[in-house]
C-alpha cells in the first residue's frame, strides 16, 4: 500500500513518498500503514502456532535445536522417575532416620 503525505487540505493535494508524484488528494480517507501491525501479528501468530506445538509431544519446542522432535515426549517419561527417585530418596532418608533415633 503506497503512503501518501497530504501537502494541503484546502486543495486536496498530495504527495505520494513511493513514486514522488503530487496527485489530487483523495478528500476525507486517511492512509495508515499497516505493515507495523502485521509485523506484530505475525509474530503473534508464530506465538500462538508454538503455544498449539507445545500440546503435542510429537512436535519441537519454538526456539530449539534441529531434530528435537519428540522432546515433549520424552520428558514426559523421564520426568516422573526423576522426582520418583528423588523423592524415594527422602523417604529413605527419613525413614533411616526415625530407626537410627528409636535404637539409639
Amino acid at each position: 500500500m503506497p503512503a501518501y503525505v497530504l501537502i494541503d487540505e484546502k486543495i486536496p493535494l498530495v504527495y505520494n513518498v513511493e513514486t514522488g508524484e503530487i496527485t489530487k488528494g483523495f478528500g476525507d480517507i486517511l492512509f495508515v500503514d499497516v505493515n507495523p501491525i502485521m509485523e506484530e501479528l505475525n509474530k503473534l501468530e508464530k506465538l500462538v502456532q508454538a503455544y498449539e506445538d507445545s500440546l503435542d509431544p510429537r512436535k519441537p519446542p519454538l526456539n530449539s535445536f534441529p531434530n528435537r522432535d519428540y522432546i515433549y515426549a520424552m520428558s514426559g517419561i523421564f520426568k516422573p522417575f526423576f522426582f520418583g527417585f528423588w523423592i524415594a530418596l527422602g523417604l529413605l532418608s527419613l525413614l533411616a532416620i526415625i530407626i537410627g533415633v528409636k535404637y539409639f
